[in-house]
């Protein structure tokens, strides 16, 4: 696990921070900049799914943005400490207009969609299950554009 405690090191389970396997046709996802438990969340309930990749992790926002903005990913999975997107993270959705930004809040565990518009949708609370089917609709909203 990163210092942290957030996520494994590169070499644990095989990567490096960006992963470079193959994952065409797949959702390609970045995750960071999360509380202990959502990104253990977070992590688990992308591993079990067929259609989704999780291609890097950061454990602060800077790293998050850097990484995103290398990757290039569909879907970016944040921590929000309030239910406002940091000023970083709009400057990634102008950067980068077809991907998604899904913010978990610590605080209540609702989670938020934002995209380019720059539109906020609430998505309620979340379990693993609504965090992997957040993901699929963010992804989708995005191969709509």
């Amino acid at each position: 696990m990163h210092p942290t405690g957030h996520f494994h090191r590169p070499g644990e389970r095989g990567d490096s921070g960006a992963r470079s396997d193959l994952v065409i046709g797949r959702i390609r996802i970045v995750a960071g900049d999360l509380p202990q438990l959502a990104a253990e969340m977070v992590e688990r309930a992308v591993a079990r799914q067929g259609d989704m990749a999780l291609v890097g992790t950061a454990t602060s926002l800077r790293e998050l943005v850097a990484l995103a903005r290398r990757v290039r990913p569909d879907v970016v999975v944040v921590g929000l400490h309030d239910h406002e997107l940091p000023r970083d993270y709009l400057e990634l959705l102008f950067d980068q207009p077809r991907t998604r930004v899904l913010g978990i809040a610590a605080h209540d565990g609702r989670a938020y969609l934002y995209e380019l518009r720059p539109e906020q949708v609430e998505l309620g609370e979340v379990s693993p299950d609504d965090v992997v089917e957040s993901i699929r609709q963010a992804a989708s909203r995005a191969a709509r554009l």
